[in-house]
């Protein structure tokens, strides 16, 4: 019996499609067998001073300073030789400006007026993490690498001028990114609990309107950990 080409090849077609979905399945299985295996489970809770520069496109560039708030919950998965955390995290940073400026405009008005920014980011993440300890209590070091979702928010005013006419335009935009944030914590620890400091710089690539298509974000603060 001689079967036609186009069953062959939606045979194999098929074929790959069933082992794709067993391999899919297969790592999500290990994934989720790995964290319920987890030995530990930490919670970390951060704040502090943020910078942020994204641009510029069309002329335009945004750089303040600011400040944020992080979260994440890792589990320790259960390897001998070196400690390796996983989990997720979300973070927020907030960021506003009130500029002093001096303009005429089209109804003949002439002094001084504000211009005001405001830009907010939120994150959610995936994270991974290396301890670097020096016993079980004491001083320690954490690289982490964390990746995902960037959500970005703004309204900013610019002062423009057209036909002789000077006016404030008010860019506004919510767009989203992906990002990319390597950060390093140093601290104390005492057991069930630690604290210390952490400095992170993020690097996104995506939507942040007439700014551009890139941002870049360092942070510097402090944070206090749970271990259960």
């Amino acid at each position: 019996m001689v079967v036609p080409r186009s069953l062959e090849r939606k045979g194999r077609e098929l074929k790959e499609r069933v082992m794709r979905c067993a391999l899919f399945a297969a790592m999500i299985c290990l994934l989720s067998s790995s964290i319920s295996m987890a030995q530990s489970t930490s919670v970390t809770v951060s704040a502090g001073y943020s910078n942020i520069q994204i641009g510029h496109n069309q002329g335009l560039w945004y750089e303040r300073n600011g400040g944020y708030v992080d979260g994440d919950v890792l589990w320790r998965m259960p390897t001998r030789d070196f400690p390796v955390l996983l989990g997720v995290g979300i973070s927020g940073s907030t960021y506003d400006d009130r500029q002093h400026v001096f303009a005429t405009f089209a109804d003949g008005f002439t002094g001084f007026t504000h211009l005001y920014s405001d830009l907010s980011t939120f994150s959610l993440e995936a994270r991974v993490a290396a301890p670097i300890s020096f016993g079980r209590t004491g001083f320690f070091l954490l690289p982490k690498l964390g990746a995902g979702l960037l959500v970005d928010s703004y309204s900013i005013d610019n002062l423009n001028s057209s036909s002789g006419t000077t006016f404030i335009d008010t860019e506004n935009h919510d767009g989203a990114a992906f990002a990319l944030r390597p950060a390093l914590q140093a601290g104390y620890s005492w057991g069930w609990g630690s604290a210390g400091a952490e400095m992170s710089y993020m690097l996104a690539w995506g939507d942040f309107g007439r700014l551009g298509t890139n941002a870049l974000e360092f942070r510097a603060g402090v944070f206090i950990r749970f271990r259960f």
